[in-house]
């Protein structure tokens, strides 16, 4: 199993919160209402530009029944499509209102879930483990 790739889901930046250098980002993915923390937020990333956020595999912690709040600023329901169990990793694809994504857990804590395919999980991912990337026709459109 290689272990290596990003998420990437298509967003719209919807606010923006700067404190100084620090920003805190409100996206919406699809429906799903996503935040990141940002230093030093570039021009060509304003209200209203569509970008990419990537995040990767091993940051997409998952939960099965969650009940009650989390410290968690990105949590949202998706459903099990496919899981590469190894010795010590599980690679659990999911499918979500805005795409596919990819969370890789130890094998163990996926036994302990008992994950299956189809199951329901709640996906979350801290704001501070969220990057933009810029798509090309917007940093050519900003010009």
């Amino acid at each position: 199993m290689a272990y290596c790739t990003m998420n990437k889901l298509s967003v719209l930046i919807t606010g923006i919160d700067q404190r100084e250098s620090l920003c805190f980002l409100e996206l919406n993915a699809s429906g799903i209402e996503l935040g990141m923390l940002l230093f030093d937020l570039q021009p060509f990333f304003r209200k209203g530009c569509r970008v990419n956020v990537l995040f990767k595999e091993t940051e997409v912690a998952l939960a099965k029944g969650l009940m009650g709040e989390t410290s968690f600023s990105n949590s949202f329901p998706a459903a099990v499509t496919k899981i590469r169990a190894g010795s010590l990793l599980a690679e659990i694809t999911l499918q979500c209102s805005a795409g596919e994504i990819v969370s890789i857990i130890t094998a163990k804590a996926a036994e302990r879930l008992g994950l299956q395919e189809k199951d329901d999980v709640t996906v979350l991912i801290k704001a501070s483990q969220l990057s933009l990337e810029l798509l090309h026709n917007e940093h050519s459109a900003k010009r």
